[in-house]
């Protein structure tokens, strides 16, 4: 009940964002009164100052300071009480940059200011349909079951109502008006953010599918929390990961005391846990954040006593949710699906007496494509390392890619990264790889990119490769055959290349809470685009000083994409400061066909994709080609 209780209140805070906290006033005074040093109850101008270094990283200028100070400063004695305090911190969290947004599609008044600015329904519906082209999920019950449509805003009914929603003037309310914080308020909300709702929200793919038609999150040693070479086999990285989304996890067993397995790292200083002990734990949360397979890929290093005690643990723990035989509805000449395997636990085992509890993914050596085809049947699940996989895609990369539509492949990161590094696992998804296999525990900036792809599709845990990497005979796909764009892309490939224009406008509480310094960063974005190599370019803005409030730059950056539906695209928020050259101070990322166009804010991740209260807000601009 008490870790129910913590759980709850995590998930809680995790669902809370900016404008949550803006506009609460307990988190607000919590400020005040951290700041108010001699307990006196008000505010001085320095120690106003000081607040807003430490908590809001702003360092704004002293004319605009004292402006805002002396608008609030209602008492005028020279220090703020709580409640001017909080008159203070609305004036400094108004937005600029949006009022200059709405004054373009409201009706033409000199006299409206930040106060007093708003839009009716009409000027709001047009805005929505016109400027976002913004699209919303619809629910409705279908032969006793939910069932969603996607579909354009078009009634000044759902307009009212997000009006009703997100305004928190009444007096602007009543009237049927959104005010500047009410469109803050509206564009700051989920469903209005960069991504589209449903792609986050829903399992909106084909699930049907043979399992080696998707990409499956995967993770390398997951019992690890530090390094490779140290640190403890700990049961609660399993839990972690399972949590973040992803499906296969990897179990490394040995033979333990009185004949109970352990799990360990082999030939290091890790300390071992039981085999036993991880298999329990992960066993109430296998299916809570997707219905569909949790693969456990078992090295198996124990002796024929020790794996029959595996057997009866899996057997015992597990039950009829682990897959023991095959399928009976199956084709038997390909995998199941992961809608057939939904709610079930696979193996993947090197041999031995576990293989008696193999069913669909056997580990194999890798082999050239003839060789496999002639020696390996669909269920044949080929471990590669790296550095093999590098060597491959220099001498002959298809014979890979042909393996990847009928067979699901791992590839795992080299083992002199022993300080827990990460590969980059784009050009393994080039090639259709399925299970990418990444160190958890590293908090890098390619651990992103797999946030970024499994993000889609519900954050389910698959995601359906597209058809020219799953027709090999039919489209002879070869990402490597695209290092520079062409003039046109052969028919055979199902893609639409599109122009994006992405222009950075603004960013917002951009906090110091993963970064070793103290002093106010000097911020700049990088956005960067990874997939098919014709399709990968970093951009960067300027470097804003001494601002982590609310820094603007107002930079565009154009990209052309020719496959869309393999890109991802990355914002990253750096500090540059003399100590440390460039520091990763948030980060977002997701897939290009998942953008939503118009102005957007996009909910910047910090450590470990640990949600914030940071944000960028952006425009987009998306054009076929």
């Amino acid at each position: 009940m008490w870790i129910q209780g913590l759980q709850h209140l995590i998930d809680t805070h995790a669902l809370k964002q900016q404008r949550h906290v803006i506009n609460e006033t307990n988190w607000i005074l919590k400020q005040f009164y951290m700041a108010d040093k001699d307990g006196s109850g008000t505010l001085s101008k320095d120690e106003c100052r000081q607040l807003l270094k430490d908590s809001f990283n702003a360092n704004i200028s002293e004319d605009l300071f004292d402006i805002y100070f002396e608008e609030a400063n209602q008492n005028g004695e020279g220090s703020l009480t709580s409640d001017e305090f909080l008159k203070f911190f609305h004036l400094l969290t108004r937005r600029k940059d949006l009022y200059k947004i709405m004054q373009q599609y409201v009706k033409k008044d000199d006299n409206q200011s930040m106060d007093t600015i708003y839009m009716d329904v009409d000027e709001l519906l047009y805005f929505l349909q016109n400027v976002q082209n913004q699209k919303i999920i619809v629910y409705k019950l279908k032969e006793f079951k939910m069932d969603y449509s996607i579909q354009s805003i078009v009634t000044r009914k759902r307009v009212e109502d997000l009006i009703n929603e997100f305004e928190t003037n009444n007096d602007f309310k009543e009237k049927g008006q959104l005010s500047l914080n009410g469109f803050r308020n509206l564009l700051l909300s989920d469903d209005f953010s960069i991504m589209k709702p449903w792609c986050y929200r829903l399992i909106y793919q084909d699930m049907t599918r043979p399992l080696s038609h998707y990409y499956i999150n995967t993770s390398h040693n997951t019992y690890l929390f530090n390094t490779q070479v140290y640190g403890d086999s700990n049961p609660e990285a399993y839990n972690r990961v399972l949590r973040a989304g992803c499906r296969a996890v990897e179990i490394d067993c040995y033979d333990g005391n009185d004949g109970r397995p352990i799990v360990k790292h082999g030939y290091t200083l890790v300390k071992p846990c039981l085999f036993e002990t991880i298999i329990r734990l992960i066993e109430p949360i296998l299916f809570k954040t997707s219905p569909y397979p949790v693969i456990l890929d078992i090295e198996n290093h124990c002796s024929i006593e020790q794996q029959h005690e595996m057997a009866r643990v899996l057997r015992e723990v597990f039950g009829d949710r682990l897959i023991s035989e095959f399928l009976l509805a199956n084709n038997s000449s390909v995998l199941p699906s992961p809608e057939d395997l939904k709610y079930k636990v696979l193996l993947r085992v090197i041999d031995h007496d576990l293989s008696k509890l193999f069913v669909y993914l056997q580990n194999v050596p890798y082999c050239e494509y003839e060789c496999a085809k002639q020696y390996y049947s669909y269920f044949h699940s080929a471990n590669i390392s790296e550095k093999v996989f590098n060597r491959i895609v220099q001498s002959n990369p298809m014979s890979l890619i042909q393996q990847t539509t009928t067979n699901s492949l791992r590839m795992y990161p080299d083992g002199l990264r022993q300080d827990s590094s990460n590969p980059n696992p784009i050009n393994a998804w080039n090639c259709g790889v399925q299970m990418v296999a990444l160190n958890y525990e590293t908090d890098d900036s390619i651990m992103s990119l797999l946030y970024g792809k499994f993000i889609d599709n519900g954050g389910c845990g698959y995601i359906l490769k597209p058809e020219y990497l799953t027709d090999i005979d039919k489209t002879k796909f070869n990402p490597f055959n695209y290092l520079i764009k062409l003039l046109s892309l052969p028919e055979n490939i199902n893609e639409c290349p599109q122009h994006l224009t992405i222009k950075i406008i603004s960013g917002q509480f951009l906090s110091q809470s993963n970064v070793l310094t103290n002093n106010i960063p000097n911020l700049s974005v990088t956005v960067s685009t990874h997939g098919i190599p014709c399709d990968q370019q970093p951009q960067k803005t300027k470097i804003i000083e001494n601002n982590g409030f609310d820094p603007i730059w107002n930079e565009t950056f154009q990209f052309d994409i020719d496959f869309p539906k393999m890109c991802l695209v990355c914002f990253d928020v750096n500090n540059y400061n003399k100590n440390t050259k460039k520091d990763r101070f948030a980060y977002f990322c997701l897939p290009m066909t998942t953008i939503q166009t118009g102005y957007r804010h996009i909910h910047l991740r910090a450590k470990n994709n640990n949600p914030t209260y940071s944000t960028l807000f952006i425009h987009v601009a998306i054009e076929n080609k």
